[in-house]
């Protein structure tokens, strides 16, 4: 007897899930040619010291934090991560369902926002 073919549930773009933004973000990310950094996250990652490859391994790792939420045609996230012997850090990532790209707004500290 074969195995059975696990079963997918397919992406509900109208409200989407925490669980299923993570898992678009972690595919996504898992070709960095897929992520794109904003002016405004390359100055972020300079004045905070979090580097652009903890960010993409935050991306590939994390877990989000909080609901997506959906504004003006694209969906946002923040993906969140202990960094090895440091505090935890956030990307702030938007998407839209027709492309594999992401577009990373800004790095951040999350102790700092709670």
């Amino acid at each position: 007897m074969t195995d059975p073919i696990p079963l997918h549930r397919p992406i509900n773009w109208q409200r989407l899930r925490s669980d299923e933004a993570q898992q678009v973000v972690r595919e996504r990310a898992a070709k960095t040619a897929n992520v794109f950094f904003s002016e405004h996250a390359f100055d972020r990652i300079a004045e905070r010291e979090i580097i652009q490859e903890d960010a993409y391994w935050i991306l590939q790792t994390g877990s989000v934090d909080g609901n997506p939420v959906y504004e003006d045609g694209e969906w946002k996230v923040v993906m969140i991560r202990r960094l090895p012997g440091k505090r935890e850090a956030g990307v702030v990532t938007l998407f839209v369902q027709d492309n594999d790209e992401l577009f990373v707004k800004t790095v951040e500290w999350m102790d700092w926002l709670r």
